[in-house]
């Protein structure tokens, strides 16, 4: 099917493909940046058909400030970059049911997702749903660092008669891999934390502790209450968000597996030592074109004298950054070619593949049995991808 897809006059991401329909709903929860955290929840829903609720379906955009993130980071002149962002996302879905009530029928394993540079909550959700929809509840991180095209948080001010009112945190535009690093240093440092403030707020919906939930959703999160298992928590993040979660095993040994989708390493390429303090499983997905030799040998320290566990690494052929991303599914082929997202290999596969690669490993790794239909799609296409670091 040609991309983009479409449903009801709504243009939207492939629908995922295992048997839950997904819900979500959005998180902000603590009385600051410092103490709370903001996500999106991805998660098997009790409805039974997707189509059939798409009144209810996500936008794509959080809100209309997005676009002007996106225009940002972008490099967009904005008057026209409003117009191009909101001509290409404003009508964009995610075919995932918003505030449904969740699933009861079992625990399902529980995933902690720390997005890339310039990425939000929104930007990942084909492979966020796509992975719940087949039995995982998924925590997609908004972090609030200045590594987003753009956030907030709600803040209580003097003339907003006792409400709160948006604080929005934009993007800061920094030169790529040249005088970056103590920011990104003081980033990783918030990213970690938040990651494991989420893992925490997890642990709390699954005991049924009240929380202020201050986005006022209608949201009942008692629903989550006893549907999490919480016992091999993974963590996994695209670029930046995989040096995050590079960091965050190290420090937070609660996270028992971790899937580094094509990792940025440069903001840790200095740290040789943090490879020896990280014990858990590790699988990395690299998209080929973004791979550099320094980025490699910082990778491969990951894998090196790793006999206790698995260490993993799988490269997508005719791949790009963007193929981990929403991007490709939500623009039309010359759009796709101007925005760096055009890929020799099919954009739909490079998901199927990454999604599947993914799961298996998990799986296998969560103690679950094989997907067998997962195994078939994954060596049918076999000369797509290749093991290792050359």
């Amino acid at each position: 099917m040609e991309l983009p897809h479409s449903h009801d006059g709504k243009k939207h991401v492939p629908v995922p493909t295992g048997r839950y329909v997904v819900g979500c709903t959005d998180l902000m929860i603590g009385p600051s940046q410092e103490d709370g955290c903001f996500l999106r929840i991805y998660y098997p829903s009790q409805l039974k058909d997707t189509h059939e609720n798409s009144s209810r379906w996500a936008s794509w955009l959080p809100h209309q400030k997005y676009v002007e993130g996106y225009t940002t980071v972008l490099g967009i002149m904005p008057f026209f970059g409003k117009k191009l962002i909101s001509w290409a996302f404003g009508n964009s879905y995610i075919p995932v049911v918003v505030d449904a009530e969740p699933c009861t029928e079992q625990k399902f394993p529980v995933i902690v997702f720390s997005h890339g540079l310039t990425a939000c909550r929104t930007a990942y959700s084909l492979f966020c749903s796509d992975i719940s929809s087949h039995g995982f509840i998924v925590a997609a991180i908004e972090h609030r660092d200045g590594s987003a095209c753009m956030t907030y948080t709600l803040e209580k001010e003097p003339n907003a008669k006792g409400g709160l009112v948006e604080k929005w945190i934009p993007y800061k535009p920094m030169q790529f891999e040249k005088d970056d690093m103590p920011l990104r240093q003081e980033q990783l440092q918030i990213r970690t934390r938040e990651c494991s403030q989420t893992l925490d707020l997890l642990f709390k919906l699954d005991e049924g502790v009240e929380l202020e939930h201050i986005l006022h959703s209608p949201m009942n999160l008692g629903a989550f209450k006893g549907v999490m298992d919480l016992s091999t928590p993974v963590i996994a993040g695209h670029s930046f968000g995989s040096a995050t979660l590079l960091r965050t095993l190290a420090a937070d040994k609660r996270f028992k597996i971790g899937l580094a989708m094509d990792a940025w390493m440069w903001p840790l390429k200095d740290e040789i030592e943090l490879a020896k303090s990280i014990e858990q499983p590790l699988l990395f997905i690299n998209m080929e074109a973004f791979q550099t030799a320094p980025n490699l040998k910082a990778m491969k320290r990951f894998t090196m004298d790793a006999d206790h566990t698995e260490r993993r690494v799988v490269t997508l052929k005719g791949s790009v950054h963007k193929n981990q991303v929403d991007l490709p599914f939500l623009l039309p082929l010359y759009l796709r070619r101007l925005t760096g997202s055009h890929s020799a290999i099919d954009p739909v596969l490079a998901m199927e593949l990454n999604n599947r690669i993914s799961m298996l490993y998990l799986r296998k790794h969560l103690g679950h049995p094989v997907d067998e239909e997962h195994s078939k799609l994954v060596e049918k296409h076999t000369e797509w991808f290749y093991e290792g670091i050359p």
